[in-house]
Parts: C-alpha cells; sequence; structure tokens
C-alpha cells in the first residue's frame, strides 16, 4: 500500500533503485493483481515506471500481463502512457511489450486525437519496431 501514498511511493522507488535484481523483484511482485490500479495512481505510477526501468519484462511479467487486456484505454490514461512510454523506452524488443504496443496501435488514430494516447503513439515512433512504425505512418 505504501506505493499508493506520496510519501511511500518515494521510499519504495527509492528501495527498488538501491536492491539487487531479485530484491528488486519480490519488491515488484507485491504490486501482482494491483497493476491496473497502480497505472491509474498518481502516486503509485510513479513505482511502476521505477519497475520498468530497474527490472525486464521476464523479472516482472506480470505488468504487461495486467495491461494487455486493457492496452488502448489504458494507453489513453493520463497516467497509463507514462508505463506505456516506459516499456517502450527499456523494453520495445520484448514479445510481450511487442504484443502490448500492438493491441494499443489498433486504435492509433483515436490514439492520435487523444490528449495523453498521442504520446504513446510518439514513443511508438521512436522506440518501437518498424513494422509498429509503418503502422502508425
Amino acid at each position: 500500500r505504501l506505493s499508493f501514498e506520496p510519501q511511500g511511493c518515494r521510499a519504495v522507488q527509492f528501495a527498488l533503485e538501491g536492491a539487487g535484481r531479485q530484491v528488486a523483484a519480490e519488491l515488484a511482485s507485491q504490486l501482482r493483481g494491483h497493476v491496473v490500479e497502480a497505472m491509474k495512481s498518481p502516486h503509485a505510477n510513479y513505482v511502476l515506471q521505477k519497475m520498468i526501468t530497474v527490472l525486464t519484462p521476464h523479472e516482472a511479467p506480470f505488468i504487461v500481463e495486467e495491461v494487455l487486456p486493457m492496452a488502448a484505454e489504458l494507453a489513453r490514461h493520463e497516467y497509463g502512457c507514462r508505463i506505456f512510454c516506459r516499456l517502450l523506452e527499456h523494453a520495445a524488443a520484448f514479445p510481450n511489450v511487442v504484443a502490448l504496443l500492438d493491441g494499443a496501435l489498433e486504435e492509433v488514430e483515436d490514439l492520435l486525437r487523444h490528449g495523453f494516447g498521442h504520446y504513446v503513439v510518439e514513443c511508438a515512433l521512436e522506440h518501437s519496431r518498424p513494422n509498429q512504425r509503418r503502422g502508425v505512418i
């Protein structure tokens, strides 16, 4: 629950940053089942972003697994778009991230016109696979 509080989220980010990979993965696993809730949180979204920067999708596969069914919706969320951008910046080549982006890009025209969704498309143009970029252009 610390991840959802202003001061607590900073403490969790600090712990993830300073921990070894195994301990960071164990800490991250505490958000299993709460990823969508965390993406929508003004505080916990920062914890997810830190998890993505310090762990690979193989070490925290539940992040993408929980987002995948709601990819297009979450890509348009005020905080959710940040999670997509971090995933693209740090793990665009991982198969599960490719599938996640493919799901979101099914609604590329809506994303382009959306106040937050366009950030995901911009990150996709910069970091995604060539075939995904062609689908946008």
